[in-house]
């Protein structure tokens, strides 16, 4: 009598090593996150035009944000459903890099179920107080979570500085997003804007810090991503124009003077990391640029709203802190690239 042996179920598929999300993916989050922006600064117009006059939490303009808000979580959450029924679990359903994602929608959600509260028991901010309440500054640190997802994406792809150009335009529009949230959150400081109420950042010589701020609020998404990719040429324009509109849309309706300006600037930006190619393998050209970066923003704005006569500002006055604004931009090159530390040292000693 003979027995014979059951043959052995076929193995499962080996799962891929990493799961990523596609460029079409990628992109498809960030339209979603500029959704939300969209709310974000249509909330921002209604709080500066109507203020006091603001009594319920429940408005269109929360309606526009918070379903953005909703959009994109919901995207998000359908690729991490694609990845479970792959067979991952936890954190690795999600595509790699949308860990910042998975983050930040409980954090936003959290922030926007406390706004609620916050609203129905305390009443609707007015001025500053609407972007420092707690409530809003959990909503900002999960928007953020959620609009650099596509940035961390592409991020932590495989390829070299000289990416493909579809995952360099992610990473640049992405890091737009950042820049537009962040500087929305820093309305109250922002140095680049012509108001003509006379609320202008650069009529007096304190408000001067302001100034520093922006710059470097401005200098830094570029000169992260350019720590990454070699950015396309644009990259730096799209930047700087998408977020200036934003504010000066919200801040000064009918002012396209500022935008425009950011445009100019971005691209004298552009042509200067082309000329200059900037990676932390080229020290000293990444040296430059960070110097001449704010430079290429500040020298024509400050020298600009003097000679239309929107700012008494001395010539080695508003020339010195736009000086001042290249030097934050070289800090800020160095703690991105520091010098290296010397052979046969230590560096955790």
């Amino acid at each position: 009598m003979t027995t014979t042996t059951p043959a052995a179920p076929p193995a499962a598929p080996a799962l891929p090593r990493v799961y990523r999300a596609s460029t079409r993916q990628n992109l498809v989050t960030m339209l979603l996150g500029w959704w939300l922006l969209v709310g974000l600064f249509v909330d921002g117009w209604a709080h500066n035009t109507y203020g006091e006059s603001l009594e319920t939490f429940f408005t269109p303009w929360h309606a526009v944000f918070y379903s953005g808000f909703l959009a994109v979580a919901a995207w998000c959450l359908l690729l991490a459903r694609r990845g479970w029924q792959a067979g991952r679990r936890g954190l690795a359903a999600f595509p790699d890099g949308y860990g910042l994602a998975a983050l930040g929608v409980p954090v936003f959600a959290l922030g926007g179920l406390g706004d609620m509260l916050w609203h129905v028991t305390f009443g609707i901010e007015v001025g500053i107080e609407a972007l420092l309440s707690p409530t809003h500054l959990l909503l900002f640190s999960g928007g953020v979570m959620l609009v650099g997802t596509p940035l961390n994406a592409a991020w932590r792809t495989p390829a070299g500085r000289q990416a493909p150009a579809a995952v360099r335009w992610t990473a640049a529009l992405s890091a737009a997003s950042l820049l537009s949230v962040t500087a929305f959150m820093h309305m109250y400081m922002w140095g680049l804007l012509i108001v003509p109420q006379g609320l202008g950042w650069v009529q007096t010589r304190g408000e001067l810090s302001a100034v520093l701020l922006t710059a470097l609020i401005l200098a830094g998404p570029v000169l992260l991503t350019l720590r990454r990719f070699d950015l396309p040429f644009g990259a730096v324009t799209l930047m700087y124009g998408l977020a200036n509109l934003g504010m000066a849309v919200m801040l000064s309706p009918g002012d396209f003077r500022v935008p425009l300006l950011a445009l100019l600037t971005g691209l004298l930006a552009d042509v200067l990391a082309a000329l200059l190619r900037p990676a932390p393998g080229r020290v000293w050209a990444w040296r430059l640029f960070a110097f001449l970066l704010p430079l290429a923003v500040w020298v024509p704005y400050l020298g600009g709203v003097v000679r239309l006569g929107l700012s008494n500002l001395s010539l080695e006055l508003w020339l010195g802190v736009a000086v001042m604004s290249g030097l934050g931009g070289v800090a800020l090159s160095v703690l991105l690239v520091p010098p290296a530390v010397p052979a046969g040292v230590d560096a955790d000693t």
